[in-house]
């Protein structure tokens, strides 16, 4: 398998630069796909130990969007035409640490900065705090969050870095029981994609590359064709799909509400919604 980081990376390059563009990621999301070729393979992830939190990253952690997002997110690593990996806390939603200064920190990187911008007087010290809250990979490396105990269940001693103090609402003893949770979403797109071949191997296609909303693509694998659709923002929105496209059944989804009427060719997204179809 191959691990590109192009994705992980796509905001990285300048660390004064934190934004990035829906169809920059889409184009690097083809970019990939097509760089494995019929016979290669990838690995399809969002988050490790080197990066930010994914939720964080990429969706919206707002107590609003939180959760929602973090299932949209969900959506996006397990329906790739790749591996999935999820690092120890994804499949919780488990969000950046609110850091509040340099003493708080771990990484020997973010010392370095440190040393290099702000003792010198290049950066003002806010600015590159600013930047750390939303980049630094001492997110993903905080304690992981079991439960509303003590240090989050983690340890009974003091662990290295700070648990993260929303510990008490994002735990896994909380959400596993729980039919609507972060982690049972992830639980049931595992599930749809050991039975669907499809979203295994079916090859790749991007439906709509310079919308700036909607993250679609279809999965299709002989006479078999998928639509995963997703709305990338809080939105609501009345999406027509491109292509001839009409949908035939609703596979799976992160919000509630009635299916679609098979034939449909006008989809109502609300924000961060992430749905699996078939397409007839």
């Amino acid at each position: 398998m191959i691990f590109h980081f192009d994705i992980v990376r796509i905001d990285h390059d300048n660390w004064r630069k934190i934004d990035r563009t829906l169809t920059t990621m889409k184009a690097t999301y083809s970019k990939i796909d097509l760089a494995a070729g019929e016979y290669g393979w990838n690995t399809s992830f969002l988050g490790n130990h080197d990066n930010p939190r994914v939720v964080s990253h990429f969706g919206d952690d707002s107590t609003e969007w939180w959760a929602r997002s973090a299932k949209a997110l969900a959506t996006l690593t397990l329906t790739q035409r790749a591996t999935p990996f999820l690092y120890q806390g994804d499949e919780l939603g488990m969000t950046n640490f609110p850091f509040q200064s340099i003493d708080e920190f771990d990484d020997v990187e973010v010392k370095g900065l440190w040393r290099t911008l702000v003792q010198t007087g290049q950066v003002p010290a806010e600015e590159l705090l600013r930047n750390l809250r939303h980049t630094s990979r001492d997110h993903s490396r905080t304690p992981m969050q079991w439960n509303d105990e003590a240090n989050a269940g983690f340890s009974a001693r003091r662990p290295w870095l700070a648990v993260n103090p929303n510990y008490r609402q994002i735990n896994a003893a909380a959400q596993v029981d729980d039919p609507d949770s972060v982690f049972n979403h992830h639980r049931r797109l595992i599930e749809l994609r050991r039975r669907t071949p499809a979203l295994i191997h079916g090859t790749y296609l991007d439906i709509d590359p310079t919308h700036e909303q909607v993250f679609g693509y279809t999965r299709t694998l002989g006479d078999v064709t998928l639509l995963v659709l997703m709305n990338m923002s809080n939105d609501d929105l009345d999406y027509g799909l491109p292509n001839g496209l009409a949908v035939a059944e609703t596979l799976l989804t992160n919000v509630t509400g009635d299916a679609l009427p098979a034939g449909s060719t006008r989809v109502p997204l609300s924000g961060w919604q992430a749905t699996i179809y078939t397409v007839g």
